[in-house]
């Protein structure tokens, strides 16, 4: 359900009993804290230890908005197993909690993380509704024209995403999925790791993107991607796309699970590179094919100054990770 944030408040059937969040670099962290600040009981919030002083000050904005209410956790970008030790609080918090529902805002974690954290509310199985809000971007890299837009540069690291390694046997091909979005950097450097055998970029549709520019961004940035994959002859002739939702998990997860069954007697690896909404997406399609492994690309440096503006739009999706009913 996508909506203006300043409707939030009306559009939540229950008290936020535990708001979830991250202080980064971006001022869109603190959008959808800042409207729900009265409402919540307790809130958790987690920063990078890598981020610069920005994330820093933008943590101590948002618990300034809280008061006692508020605790910060700190997170490692570099080590996923302390990570996953991090987010863990997330299921301490819940069992000490009031009645109310979990609002997690997964605008600013990274891909892995909130993987992460799937992953441990998935096997913690709480008995609360969990409503996820994203908050859109109105435009990136604001720091440079249009053409030059950047996220981030380098890479320091291609790995599985702990709690989603995947069964990849040897003895099979290997069929690579990428949801292209603006970091082709990322995207590049993961098809040279892996090599596959088969590869398939997804690219957001267009009525199921963030915004009109949003999309067109992405269509630059896949066909960046894809002349790339042309010109490695290692890559192979078989190359395929496809169409995904950068605003709906549900629409995304079909997808994905599509796109993951036409190839059923290959080892299948999914890199979730475009929007957090995806990401999730891209978390319901491999919990229902465990063989499938996430993969992440650690990037070394991000564009701090200028990474994006809030848009006055937010996103919301809601389940329930103990089997009722959302």
């Amino acid at each position: 359900m996508k909506l203006a944030i300043n409707n939030l408040k009306k559009a939540l059937t229950e008290r936020v009993a535990l708001f979830v969040g991250v202080a980064s670099f971006e001022a869109r962290c603190c959008s959808i804290l800042e409207e729900l600040k009265d409402e919540c009981a307790s809130v958790l919030l987690f920063k990078n230890l890598q981020a610069g002083p920005q994330a820093e000050q933008n943590l101590q904005k948002m618990l300034l908005m809280v008061g006692d209410r508020g605790v910060s956790v700190d997170l490692n970008l570099d080590e996923p197993m302390s990570t996953a030790k991090s987010l863990s609080a997330v299921v301490d918090a819940i069992e000490k909690m009031p009645p109310g529902l979990v609002f997690v805002d997964i605008t600013t974690f990274t891909h892995e993380q909130l993987l992460i954290l799937f992953r441990i509310l998935e096997q913690a199985k709480p008995a609360r509704k969990i409503v996820f809000g994203y908050t859109g971007a109105e435009r990136y890299s604001v720091n440079t024209a249009p053409a030059d837009v950047w996220l981030s540069k380098g890479v320091s690291q291609v790995r599985s995403v702990l709690g989603f390694p995947g069964n990849l046997l040897p003895s099979k091909r290997l069929h690579l999925i990428v949801l292209v979005g603006f970091e082709h950097e990322r995207a590049k450097l993961v098809i040279e790791r892996f090599e596959p055998s088969v590869l398939t970029l997804g690219v957001g549709e267009k009525n199921q993107s963030v915004s009109d520019d949003h999309f067109q961004t992405n269509c630059r940035f896949y066909d960046d991607v894809r002349r790339f994959v042309d010109r490695r002859t290692s890559v192979g002739a078989d190359v395929n796309s496809f169409e995904f939702s950068c605003v709906d998990p549900v629409a995304t997860k079909k997808s994905v699970i599509e796109e993951i069954g036409r190839f059923p007697q290959h080892n299948t690896v999914v890199c979730p590179l475009n929007t957090k909404l995806s990401t999730l997406g891209v978390a319901l399609a491999v919990a229902e094919n465990p063989a499938v492994q996430i993969c992440y690309s650690r990037a070394i440096e991000y564009n701090e100054i200028g990474y994006s503006t809030a848009s006055e739009q937010v996103t919301l999706f809601d389940m329930r990770f103990d089997g009722e009913r959302a």
